[in-house]
């Protein structure tokens, strides 16, 4: 499938203002992991709270990797107000539901077990379904290690309105080809990559952790504090290192943004081609779904993935391929540990700003020296972000980052202004601010506060975050559900072990269906 590049005439022809009128009626969904944790400290054990539902088939409340590491998942609405609301309404929820457990604020993990086989992989009962996601969650661990995939994020789901693209496209919806939707999404995409360093400083807040999650750092260079923090003093986002998710044998693969036809064709020869180092953990049965590359697409590490809703057991790439992108997933935000429910709104308004600018820009294709340059760029970020003297790659030359990320900030104003003309509010414009404060003071940054904090008061990192887990555990408490909330989680915790119980009784298929499109 070929794409076409937009041009900047195409742009440039639809009025700025009204686009960007409809544009603040895009819809945005999050997605939220944290883990659960005992009063010690220490990452909980016990399975997934029955009166949180069936974590196979709940549409809000399932787990991630592993069986104490709970994921939230908002409904994708029109304003991100709501999705932040639906988001507090499930963490409610379930504080009023742990009995003496708590969660976790922050996205690096609790105090791990000694031996990381001991970190329990997400349990989902007997039926194959169920049993193939703890495959996949054991393959995962053999791979790159239990104790990485205990590292929590937030994935912020993007799409725009069909007003939005009716205006952009100048014809009507129906009308659309998902090619011209997908050159628009990938055209997003591929800018997004090359700003995605300035988010990562802005929004990173992973630069300190628990001596359990890395007993043996080898060659990487930490400060020690007290006991048992361990810290980079530059870095920003951890999480997004060699450390947390990032993969060299993923790196091999060449998968990129410059076509759709390209990117599906690199994701299928990375589900279906083995790699040698894998090829031995299949001498076990059920130590992972296959040898290949990828096990599935979800397996990719990326900053920021296309996505398009998968039908019953349809596979994520003949989604793709069979109808396009549907909306954009950027999976680069750390848990925000000053918010309650782990996501800033003045964040996730410079983020949509960020995806704006994206569109509205010239995004040629990404050669491969181009590539290598925003890899380099977003590693530096990741371990030297707060570094005063950092030096980044900015249109072939090298600029003192803070300054460059500073005018890149205030370069998106002028949409900001228009968006909040148009809602009544000054949201996107006190993004900015907030922003450019950070950009003025590194110690404004989360990754900044969090590591002074700890520094200044002679405190672990563990007991950092068991007293803001017992903070937000308070704060929450106090607060009352959206109206029908209760009511509706409780209908859906049924409903899902209903639907459990269900499959368990009809499913005979025990694998993953191949990729029906792919040539291999």
């Amino acid at each position: 499938m070929k794409t076409k590049e937009l041009t900047q005439s195409q742009i440039e022809e639809v009025s700025l203002e009204i686009l960007l009128r409809h544009a603040v009626k895009a819809k945005h969904g999050l997605e939220k992991e944290s883990m659960r944790v005992n009063p010690d400290g220490t990452l909980a054990r016990t399975p997934h709270p029955a009166h949180l539902g069936s974590s196979l088939t709940n549409h809000y409340i399932k787990t991630d990797f592993a069986e104490p590491q709970l994921e939230y998942a908002t409904h994708p609405r029109p304003k991100i107000e709501a999705n932040i609301r639906e988001l507090q309404d499930l963490h409610i929820y379930t504080i009023r539901k742990l009995d003496n457990e708590l969660i976790w604020p922050f996205s690096m993990p609790p105090i791990l077990p000694e031996d990381e086989n001991e970190i329990p992989l997400g349990q989902y009962g007997t039926s194959p379904s169920g049993k193939w996601k703890t495959i996949y969650r054991h393959g995962l661990g053999l791979r790159y290690g239990r104790r990485m995939q205990t590292i929590s994020g937030v994935h912020y789901n993007f799409s725009f309105s069909n007003v939005f693209l009716r205006q952009f496209l100048g014809k009507e919806v129906s009308n659309f080809t998902k090619e011209e939707i997908s050159s628009l999404y990938l055209h997003v995409i591929r800018n997004f990559m090359r700003r995605v360093h300035y988010l990562t400083y802005l929004t990173g807040s992973s630069t300190v952790f628990d001596s359990t999650f890395l007993p043996n750092p080898g060659d990487l260079k930490f400060e020690k504090h007290k006991n048992f923090t361990m810290y980079s003093p530059y870095a920003t986002s951890l999480r997004m290192s060699e450390i947390g998710y990032t993969s060299k044998i993923q790196d091999t693969l060449g998968i990129h943004y410059n076509s759709l036809s390209e990117y599906v064709n690199r994701m299928c020869y990375a589900v279906h081609t083995p790699y040698p180092g894998y090829v031995p953990f299949s001498e076990n049965k059920d130590a992972q779904l296959n040898p290949n590359y990828l096990q599935i697409e979800n397996e990719f590490y990326s900053p920021i993935r296309p996505k398009q809703v998968p039908k019953g057991d349809e596979r994520p790439l003949d989604a793709l391929l069979d109808r396009g992108i549907e909306y954009i997933e950027i999976r680069s935000l750390d848990i925000d540990p000053y918010s309650p429910v782990g996501v800033c709104r003045l964040n996730l308004a410079f983020t949509q700003l960020i995806l704006l600018d994206s569109l509205l820009s010239p995004s040629p294709s990404i050669s491969t020296e181009e590539n290598a340059i925003l890899k380099e760029n977003l590693n530096s970020v990741i371990w030297e972000g707060r570094n005063p003297n950092l030096q980044v790659q900015v249109d072939g030359k090298r600029k003192n980052f803070q300054t460059a990320g500073a005018e890149y900030s205030e370069s998106l104003r002028h949409y900001a202004k228009i968006l909040d003309l148009h809602t009544g509010k000054s949201t996107y414009q006190d993004a900015i601010d907030f922003q450019i404060k950070k950009w003025k003071n590194p110690d404004k940054t989360p990754s900044g506060k969090l590591l002074a904090e700890i520094l200044k008061r002679d405190i672990e990192f563990r007991d950092k975050g068991m007293e803001l887990a017992r903070e937000n555990r308070r704060a929450l408490s106090y607060l009352e559900y959206s109206p029908g909330t209760l009511t509706k989680m409780e209908k859906e915790a049924v409903r899902s072990f209903q639907e459990k119980e269900q499959l368990e009784k009809e499913e005979s298929q025990t694998h993953y269906p191949t990729v029906k499109l792919c040539n291999h």
